[in-house]
């Protein structure tokens, strides 16, 4: 862990350094030299105001009489804080990066093919000294405008993500059947109701048949969630509001004292959940009828690939209805499906969170990425297997970071469709 903070700390002062250098070369043009000294001044006082305030905001945090929860929570201002310095440095080093690329390529050729490279020459007498810093400056500064969207405005901005799935083995009652999905509250990230409310609101106004939560209520305990239990109680679903425990919910990132104080808080959350109006379900299932059809709707406790926990059981889960027609399993951890669902079960279709989008990334209709999608195959979105189908929310609320940077909060709207999708 020591040293895995050592290499990421020489990795940002080289970034930092390689960056003062480009923006010195930059600076160094006759025309911006009157601001050179104020610019170059600026970006090193800069960083000294970031340790001045992450040291008197840890001293105000550890000092300040408030719940643990609250604590962590104020200790997003700090990341916050860090990220919006580092965030356009890193996006200002990438350019200042390729510009000495571009150079030393030149130089390569030059030496390697010096009577080859004609077509090189145009490249190498563009005027493109200055080109690659500007262009970094202002890309450093569209990520700074970002960022500060994304703390400010951008958690906030619930986005509706409606996808239909199609199924040949689909009960006829169940054509066009709503379900909202909704996962990673971290309820203990919120500071006010209302803020939340205004989510539960955009649920409400799907008008869903069936709400399912996907875990992760909290940070790291019951308390959190207590003051929300008024909000949540306006969910409204004509056949239920059904939820799972994530690992955050379960109080593995939280320090008990002894191991009898975990138990008591978990129940808690359980009882916390049961007066919001979910019905959590602990490897186990129910069945969901419309007219003479049903499904079944089963939910596993969290399933991780290490160092998470492997508390789901599958087999407890599905118990003596492992073959019914029609299953939609709700697991957290989507790591779950490849791993266990796949290879040990039939369930049609599997609703899970837990990766957040990483809180960082780009998401629209041209592009899907995060740097998550490197430790999760499945990240976001659905993802299809043979006959099995797999739904991963990215989140409703957010955790350790204040916001999310191009990875909006969502609230997934699945269409149920019976037969298969029509080829267009």
């Amino acid at each position: 862990m020591i040293l895995r903070f050592l290499l990421i700390a020489l990795v940002l002062v080289f970034v930092d350094i390689y960056a003062f250098r480009g923006l010195r070369q930059l600076f160094a043009h006759n025309r911006l030299t009157p601001f050179r000294k104020l610019v170059l001044k600026s970006y090193w006082l800069l960083d000294l105001a970031l340790v001045a305030f992450a040291f008197f905001w840890v001293l105000f945090v550890h000092s300040s009489g408030v719940e643990d929860y609250v604590k962590y929570r104020r200790f997003y201002v700090l990341i916050g804080a860090f990220l919006l310095v580092i965030i356009p440095k890193v996006s200002f080093f990438f350019f200042v990066f390729l510009n000495d690329f571009r150079l030393l390529g030149g130089r390569v050729f030059d030496k390697v093919l010096p009577y080859r490279a004609g077509f090189l020459r145009p490249l190498k007498n563009m005027r493109l000294g200055l080109l690659f810093p500007v262009l970094g400056l202002v890309f450093a500064t569209y990520m700074f405008s970002v960022t500060v969207y994304s703390f400010s405005f951008g958690r906030l901005n619930f986005q509706v993500e409606e996808v239909e799935i199609w199924y040949d083995d689909l009960p006829a009652s169940f054509d066009g059947y709503r379900l909202v999905q909704f996962s990673d509250a971290h309820l203990g990230s919120f500071t006010r109701e209302e803020k939340v409310a205004r989510g539960l609101e955009v649920i409400n106004s799907l008008k869903p048949d069936l709400i399912l939560f996907t875990g992760d209520l909290v940070n790291n305990g019951a308390l959190e969630a207590e003051k929300f239990i008024p909000v949540f109680r306006n969910l409204q679903a004509p056949d239920g509001i059904f939820s799972i425990l994530g690992n955050h919910d379960i109080g593995d990132y939280r320090s008990w004292g002894t191991i009898e104080k975990k138990e008591p808080d978990t129940q808690r959350l359980l009882e916390v959940q049961a007066q919001m109006g979910f019905r959590v379900l602990l490897n186990e299932h129910v069945f969901i009828r419309q007219g003479n059809d049903s499904i079944m709707l089963a939910g596993v406790e969290n399933w991780g690939i290490p160092p998470f926990g492997q508390h789901g059981d599958l087999q407890k889960t599905l118990g003596d209805n492992a073959g019914f027609p029609f299953k939609i399993l709700l697991s957290h951890d989507p790591s779950h499906w490849r791993q266990e669902i796949i290879p040990n079960t039939d369930v049609n279709l599997t609703l899970s969170g837990h990766t957040h989008g990483m809180q960082f990334g780009i998401s629209n209709q041209l592009i899907n990425w995060s740097p998550v999608q490197y430790k999760y195959n499945e990240w976001a979105g659905l993802y299809s297997e043979g006959d099995q189908k797999l739904y991963v929310n990215r989140g409703f609320g957010f955790l350790s970071i204040p916001g999310r940077v191009g990875m909006p909060p969502e609230i997934s709207l699945i269409v149920l469709r019976k037969s298969s999708k029509p080829v267009l």
